[in-house]
């Protein structure tokens, strides 16, 4: 019988984030001395794609979040987890979550499109390399040594 994990989740699926990992925030947070901006580490739903987190880290993502009023706010993948800098989670529930989920699912639908094209061209060089390899044996084939 075969299982399913949530590791193993298709690559296919789109990348999103399940919440927010509460035991990893700021121990002193909500008391005088907590910090009014840290990061906030969020579970993806499944491990990014390296394209998934290289257009993550990418220049388009610190445009929108900074076109967004969020110049100070960045977005790093580590592991399972996405670290978001500079930012809290008053920031995040008031309109940045949305945001990163947006950034997010753009990002997935990207990468995904990009797979598609990538297999679609691979599979047109095969097609291409397949009638070269079969003109070549039915060149070879009407060659005779009478």
């Amino acid at each position: 019988m075969t299982t399913t994990h949530d590791s193993d989740v298709r690559a296919d699926s789109a990348l999103s984030l399940s919440g927010v990992l509460a035991s990893a925030l700021p121990h002193d947070l909500g008391t005088a001395q907590g910090p009014t901006r840290y990061t906030v580490p969020a579970v993806f739903s499944r491990r990014p794609q390296p394209r998934e987190i290289e257009l993550l880290h990418g220049e388009g993502t610190r445009q929108r979040l900074s076109e967004a009023g969020y110049s100070d706010v960045e977005l790093h993948v580590s592991d399972r987890r996405l670290l978001i800098t500079n930012t809290n989670l008053v920031d995040l529930k008031a309109g940045l979550a949305h945001l990163v989920g947006t950034i997010l699912h753009d990002i997935s639908a990207q990468a995904a499109r990009e797979r598609t094209d990538r297999s679609d061209e691979l599979e047109a060089q095969g097609l291409v390399e397949e009638e070269r390899l079969e003109s070549l044996r039915k060149a070879a084939a009407e060659i005779h040594f009478d």
